[in-house]
């Protein structure tokens, strides 16, 4: 089967070096029409629509570091597309840990046990996960993030460089906790949130926090 990376930006490299670690055959990048064409090691790079150029043939890395646009990318696909998951032989995974379809472990990183990691997750190098933790789909962890226990990440939050988040924590879906905050209390759903600890900066209105409850774990 044909092996593609959709995105050929850093993290469409970084995955690159991650697959070819791994031993992976990767035939090559796919871009969306109307960006300029890298080069990317003498691989080839195919600017088409991804949901033109998908066949029952093809594996796909989803390889965008914006969340949204990981999920439409995953969207506009049928629903028996085949995502592989990204594993650097240098991340240290424990037992019980599960990890689904599409999600990038792009360099070092720990996850201790009982773990879950949802579709088209990207878990950049130095990030530390400890037990019961969740991250759901399309949820980003920046480089050197720091999980305590029993942390939740939903849906599509973006962590920035050295995120430290406490024990029990929630992390709304489709927030942004900027580099080096240190979290200690929920972040709501759709809000900005940073420094030490981490206060609100922006509410957005991609996201009605009224609307969306924070279950704890």
């Amino acid at each position: 089967m044909t092996l593609l990376i959709y995105g050929a930006g850093g993290l469409g490299r970084e995955v690159l070096s991650a697959l070819q670690t791994c031993g992976e055959h990767v035939s090559g990048f796919v871009i969306d029409p109307g960006f300029p064409v890298p080069d990317m090691r003498g691989l080839q790079v195919r600017a088409e629509r991804l949901e033109t150029l998908w066949t029952p043939a093809v594996r796909l890395v989803l390889a965008v570091g914006d969340g949204r646009a990981r999920q439409r990318a995953a969207q506009s696909l049928d629903a028996g597309a085949e995502f592989v998951m990204v594993r650097h032989p240098a991340a240290v995974i424990g037992s019980r840990v599960s990890i689904d379809a599409g999600a990038m472990l792009i360099g070092p990183c720990s996850i201790t046990t009982d773990v879950s990691i949802g579709s088209h997750t990207l878990i950049n190098p130095g990030c530390t996960i400890a037990h019961d933790c969740v991250l759901e789909d399309f949820a980003n962890l920046g480089p050197s993030c720091a999980l305590a226990g029993r942390v939740t990440v939903r849906e599509g939050a973006n962590l920035g460089v050295g995120v430290s988040v406490a024990p029990g924590v929630v992390i709304g879906a489709w927030s942004t906790v900027g580099a080096g905050a240190v979290v200690i209390r929920d972040v709501e759903p759709g809000t900005t949130v940073v420094g030490v600890p981490a206060r609100l900066i922006q509410r957005r209105g991609d996201i009605s926090p009224a609307a969306i409850k924070i279950p704890r774990p």
